[in-house]
Formats: structure tokens, sequence, C-alpha cells
């Protein structure tokens, strides 16, 4: 059976992954809020896929071929990928309070393809940490450049319901294995919010070269 969104779920198994670099795919993540009665109610965050990962999704999932998701395609998109986000609980932690806590209800879902692409990231060194200090069944292999001539992104959306109104939050989303990288694009931010590194999640493909987790954190006056 053909799953849309194998790589995404290659990306949070847990099973080790033989003779790759990291990370295989990059990702812009952008924020937005729900405010109702002076109070956050939802935060929603929104995935662009880097343009190699994207064609590399995108003909599995546009099935027609015609460079749109269809609600009929978006449908059965969540259907095969869903599944395996909540798994890993969506990626993501969230804090009203003291604790972190992953979100509690599956979120509202939606899908789209950026066509030009609005996210390219750098190029950036899919070996790095190769050599010495890398075990034998995570040498580098190169990845192709995109399929396509003209650069698209896949774009996932997903507005997670807070368990509770709340007048500040925190969200942090990151894979451990730095299988996929994910970057907050701060120019997204909205009022009120900051964007730092949490002092304790990490991506951690090579041993000793951790990447903190960018934590946006959203206050209220």
């Amino acid at each position: 059976m053909k799953i849309a969104g194998a790589m995404l779920a290659a990306a949070v198994a847990v099973a080790p992954i033989a003779a790759a670099a990291h990370p295989h795919l990059w990702i812009s993540q952008s924020l937005g809020v729900v405010v109702e009665n002076g109070a956050y109610t939802h935060v929603e965050i929104e995935w662009k896929f880097d343009p190699h990962a994207s064609e590399d999704e995108i003909p599995a999932i546009d099935e027609d071929k015609d460079g749109r998701l269809s609600e009929e395609e978006i449908r059965l998109l969540v259907r095969d990928m869903m599944p395996e986000l909540q798994k890993s609980g969506f990626l993501t932690w969230l804090n009203t309070g003291d604790k972190d806590f992953r979100p509690p209800k599956v979120p509202a879902f939606d899908a789209r393809i950026d066509n030009p692409a609005s996210f390219t990231p750098p190029a950036w060194d899919r070996g790095a940490g190769d050599g010495e200090r890398m075990p034998d069944n995570k040498t580098q292999t190169m990845l192709l450049p995109p399929k396509a001539t003209q650069l698209r992104n896949l774009v996932y959306t997903m507005r997670f319901e807070l368990p509770q109104p709340a007048k500040s939050f925190s969200i942090t989303t990151y894979e451990p294995n730095d299988e996929m990288r994910i970057e907050v694009d701060k120019e997204s931010l909205p009022a009120g919010c900051t964007l730092d590194r949490h002092s304790t999640y990490k991506s951690e493909y090579v041993p000793g070269q951790p990447v903190f987790a960018d934590r946006v954190t959203c206050r209220l006056p």
C-alpha cells in the first residue's frame, strides 16, 4: 500500500536509519495564535518543507498531478500520515504552566503546495559530522538536487487546542534524532511572542553535537 508522507513517517520512526547523513529534510515553522476573551485558546504551526523534501513527497500526495491539493487528497494524507505523527506527539511539547505536555487532541489539519517556493533554505552540509566520529552506518549519502526546475514547498498546517484558555504558553517542536530539522521563522512570530532555545530538548544525530530546539513563548498583557 502506498503511504503518502513516507519521508515524514520515516523521520519520526524510532528504528535506526542506516547510510544516512543529517538532516534529511529541513522545515521552516511559522506560528499563529487564537485569542478569545483575553486568553489564548489555540496555537497553530505551519511547516514548510524544503524544496527537495517537497519534491519527494508531492508526487505521492498530489495524485491527479494538477499542482494543488484537493479535499480528497488532503483526506487521504491525513489518513496515512496523522497516525504516525500522533505516535510521536506531533513532535511538539506545549506548556501553559509548570509542566510540558503533548498536545492533548488531534489538531485541525490542512495542507497546500506553495509554487513557487516561499521557503528555500541555504545549502547545508548533509554530511556534517561524517568522518572519524561517525559510525559506519551513518556515513554520508549525497542527495540529488530537487527534481523540479520550479522549486515548490509542501506545507502542513496544524491547529492545536489548548486544554484550557491561558494567558501564556510555550511551544517547542523538534525531532530528537535530527533526521528532520525544524527551525522557527522568527519573522512570523505574533505580537507578544519571543523565540529562544529550549534548555534541555535537543536533536542529536552525532553524539556530542546537539542542536537545541527552538522554543516560542507567548504572553498576553
